[in-house]
């Protein structure tokens, strides 16, 4: 399954290959992207290796699961030459849903539901009506195996940003200058951060950006996720990033104390 998995990831990618190849941007856009899908599929091996739910399961189980990881961006390819084509309006998980459902291996509900929704807030996920209308076993596995697409991905996207410095600029739209307006938090982020949520778009200034990338850890589901992150040096600097960039001081040391008291006391980590 990994093997077949693998050749459609790579066939999406050359297929985006074709129609980017002679814009620099785009074509190191997807260049990362296939990059980002293997560390993805590193960091999965590492949290099924420690997350105790998984570890009586078989290697055919263990199998379905890596294909899921693998596969989660398989339609951001798509959505590269979507937007070199000026088409903005394009939702990769949702499309890779699409995809798998009519692809012969691909198309098992644990496999397809979480790709659906690996980039959406988690909110998203629990009011699917195919997620809810599952038996409640199968519903289990789906959400576990959800939790770890999303957070592998965060590592690896955690990863990117704190060793690649030429994604920061790009991922938090940092301009040369940055004012003070541009570190300030937007009254909505504010209201979703102290509801103790994953901070939603849209993202107005320098300050949202960062205070959505600091909320990502209240959306990691497993212990091995942030010990993974210590490992690779990330999570200081993302808490280093935060409060770099947000310019509302009271904010600032309340959402830092959250998070860390979060990741420190939340009983989904322990």
């Amino acid at each position: 399954m990994l093997k077949l998995a693998t050749e459609l990831l790579y066939l999406q990618y050359n297929q985006c290959m074709e129609v980017v190849k002679d814009d620099s941007f785009y074509s190191y856009y997807a260049e990362e992207k296939i990059r980002h899908s293997m560390q993805v599929a590193g960091a999965g091996n590492y949290l099924l290796r420690h997350i105790e739910w998984f570890k009586d399961k078989s290697e055919e189980y263990l199998e379905m699961v890596r294909t899921a990881i693998l596969l989660h961006d398989v339609c951001r390819f798509s959505e590269i030459a979507a937007l070199y084509h000026g088409i903005k309006q394009y939702d990769h998980g949702i499309a890779a849903y699409e995809l798998l459902q009519n692809t012969p291996l691909f198309e098992d509900i644990r496999i397809c539901l979480p790709i659906k929704h690996h980039g959406h807030l988690i909110e998203d996920f629990y009011a699917d009506a195919e997620y809810q209308n599952l038996p409640d076993d199968v519903k289990k596995e789906v959400e576990q195996i959800c939790f770890v697409v999303r957070d592998a991905d965060k590592i690896a996207n955690f990863n990117m940003l704190a060793h690649e410095p030429y994604f920061l600029p790009l991922f938090m739209d940092i301009k040369r200058e940055i004012t003070e307006e541009d570190l300030q938090i937007s009254e909505h982020i504010l209201q979703s951060a102290e509801k103790g949520s994953t901070v939603p778009k849209p993202f107005y200034t320098l300050g949202d950006r960062v205070a959505s990338l600091l909320s990502w850890f209240v959306d990691i589901n497993y212990r091995a996720a942030l010990d993974y992150c210590d490992k690779l040096g990330t999570t200081e600097w993302i808490f280093h990033t935060f409060e770099k960039y947000c310019g509302n001081q009271e904010f600032k040391q309340k959402y830092v104390a959250f998070v860390r008291d979060f990741m420190k006391n939340h009983k989904y980590l322990q």
